[in-house]
């Protein structure tokens, strides 16, 4: 009679625990659009560089960083803090500053999706007979690397820049890179790990065209492209990983 009251009790905590967690994933996320949507619908016209416009480009990232706090694992709430930096920092000139607070930012994305792939899936998959992940998925992910160095790094004259972006540019790779070969070694159906992955993809979309647009040749509506897949990018990361750890501790 005790273990059947326990299981009850138990299950009320678990549902009042997940209704929490819908609750608050939900009002985060509304909070996100309605800042996105502000950064793109401004009321009146702030001019480029000014506090204003730093607010309205840094505000989204920094909501899920804030939300995300006991909601996420600490090394994804960090990103999105580092990521609120580096769209500051770009607003007001500092380019290395951007790329650095980027760079931290992934840095956390690459440790945290490294920690949950699961090697002996790999292992596993090996002794089954079917082909590794790394061989398909590796290709893939390193032919945007590939471009950014033919294209892309050559025409970065500034010496600091060139380091700082081909730098950049290995960090991005590797978090797409993780974040699919994590979905690839994980058990199906893949839910949460395919926003992740997806999130990563459209990160690498952003920089990439943000890359081509200042250093290659102007890109139609690079601004609206940049900032749409940025968004989005955010959006589907903080998805995919509150989903994953809904009924985990984070600390």
């Amino acid at each position: 009679m005790k273990d059947k009251a326990f299981r009850k009790q138990n299950t009320e905590i678990k549902g009042a625990y997940s209704s929490f967690f819908i609750f608050h994933s939900l009002f985060i996320i509304v909070l996100y659009l309605l800042a996105v949507a502000w950064f793109f619908f401004p009321f009146g016209a702030p001019e480029e560089k000014s506090l204003l416009f730093s607010l309205r480009l840094a505000l989204p990232a920094a909501l899920l960083a804030l939300g995300g706090i006991g909601l996420l694992p600490w090394l994804m709430t960090a990103a999105f803090f580092f990521c609120a930096i580096g769209d500051a920092l770009g607003v007001h000139g500092s380019f290395e500053g951007q790329i650095g607070g980027f760079a931290v930012a992934h840095i956390c994305f690459i440790i945290w999706l490294t920690k949950q792939i699961k090697t002996d899936r790999l292992q596993t998959n090996s002794q089954k007979g079917f082909s590794s992940p790394y061989i398909y998925i590796t290709p893939l992910c390193f032919v945007p690397l590939f471009i950014a160095a033919v294209r892309i790094i050559p025409e970065i004259h500034n010496t600091p820049i060139r380091v700082g972006c081909i730098i950049y540019s290995l960090l991005l790779t590797s978090t797409l890179w993780t974040a699919w070969l994590r979905m690839a070694t994980s058990p199906r159906p893949w839910k949460w790990q395919l926003l992740t992955a997806l999130g990563a993809t459209l990160f690498l979309v952003s920089d990439f065209v943000l890359s081509w647009n200042r250093f290659v040749e102007s890109v139609p509506n690079s601004r609206k492209l940049i900032m749409t897949t940025y968004y989005a990018a955010l959006l589907l990361l903080f998805m995919g990983e509150a989903y994953k750890n809904k009924k985990k501790s984070h600390f």
